[in-house]
Parts: structure tokens; sequence; C-alpha cells
């Protein structure tokens, strides 16, 4: 794991928040790795160039303690993001929670990033499962006594936006490979509220609370 100590770089309000009492099929997490970056600028000027110039960071052992366990149902999917240098964490994290790795999916960013040996343009999304969800499958398009099995790529291409931003083509191919009617979603550390979506984090309109579907008021 990278180099960190047990609370450290864990902003208060994240070991706050309580997690929901329900069960997930679909469970959506981008979690603040400690990738501080370097400082730019020097001890009289310092610029930073990690995430943490954007939000708090949490340690992988404070990521790997959130009991997630709690709120995953014994058959559900993991999709958990993960950046190049925090990989091994990742699946650390991932085997924790409960959840066993099936592969990973890479975000073609298309332009470049920091980076020491290797400029980044590339980010990662590991899939897990935990107990077992039959293969979905569609036939919509009228193929007969054939059902379409309903699957994903572990690649795509998509442009950057925002900070840590990520694409929506992410959440897309989720829904097409994960979700079926009356499953239950929950996207962790969420930036913003999704229709269809529960979310649970400090970013979601600056509210440090989870905010559950049915909870959400009509605009």
């Amino acid at each position: 794991m990278g180099k960190s100590k047990l609370g450290k770089g864990v902003s208060k309000s994240e070991k706050v928040i309580p997690f929901p009492d329900k069960k997930y099929q679909i469970i959506y997490a981008d979690p603040p790795w400690m990738e501080k970056g370097w400082n730019k600028g020097g001890a009289e000027n310092p610029q930073l160039r990690g995430a943490n110039r954007h939000y708090s960071l949490m340690t992988t052992e404070d990521i790997a303690l959130l009991p997630v366990k709690n709120i995953a149902a014994d058959d559900s999917h993991l999709y958990l993001w993960v950046t190049n240098n925090f990989l091994p964490d990742g699946l650390l994290v991932m085997q924790t929670w409960g959840f066993t790795y099936k592969t990973i999916i890479t975000w073609f960013k298309g332009k470049m990033g920091l980076g020491q040996y290797f400029r980044g343009m590339t980010e990662h999304c590991l899939f897990g499962v935990r107990g077992m969800i039959p293969y979905k499958t569609d036939n919509s398009r009228g193929l007969g006594f054939v059902d379409e099995r309903q699957q994903g790529l572990t690649g795509f291409f998509a442009e950057r936006k925002g900070h840590s931003e990520k694409p929506e083509e992410m959440r897309e191919m989720i829904t097409r490979v994960s979700y079926r009617e009356g499953c239950n979603r929950i996207e962790l550390f969420a930036r913003r509220k999704t229709e269809g979506w529960d979310v649970w984090g400090t970013e979601v309109q600056r509210s440090e609370r989870i905010v559950p579907i049915e909870d959400e008021e009509e605009e």
C-alpha cells in the first residue's frame, strides 16, 4: 500500500457520515486516494500538484475500514475507481470490502496528465463481484430464442472534464451490465446527485450526509 498511517489525511466529515441502513446490489465508489503529488514552488511558494489541492484525502487503511460490507447485498457488484499509483491498494480495498476481483476497465482520457517515468492519460475502474448475479440478458432486438448478453468493454475513450470528474460512459456501462429493475444503487464519495442512485459523501451539494432517493425533494 501507499505510505500512510491510519487516521492521517482523513477529513473529519468523512469519518462521521453514517452509512445507510440498506442493502445495495450496485456499489460505485471513487475514493480520494492519497495522491499528494509534489510541490512545484518550493517552501517559499508552495504549489501543490496532487489531488490534495482539491479535496481532503484518505489513507488506504481508512478507505478499507469503511463499512461497505454492511451495505452490500449478498449478491452484488462493486465498481471501484483507482489511480495508476494505487492499483495494488484498490485490489486490497476490494478484497477487504468482501468482493472478488473480476476485471479492470480502463478510461483513456485522450490528454496527457502528470507523471514521473510516464505521463498519465488513463484511470481504471475495478469490477468485483460478491455472491452470484446471473448474467444480464435482453431480447428487445427481437432475436427470437436468443437472449443477447448485456456486456461492457474493458476500455473506452472519453474526454476529461473537471478534476476527478468521471465520465458518464462508465455509469452507462454499469447500467447496461449490472442494473435490473428494482435493484438498489449507491455512489460512494459522490460529487452530485444522480437520478435513481443513493449518494454518500461530503461533496454532494456540500452536505455531509447521505441523500437517499426517497429523501430527495422534488425541484
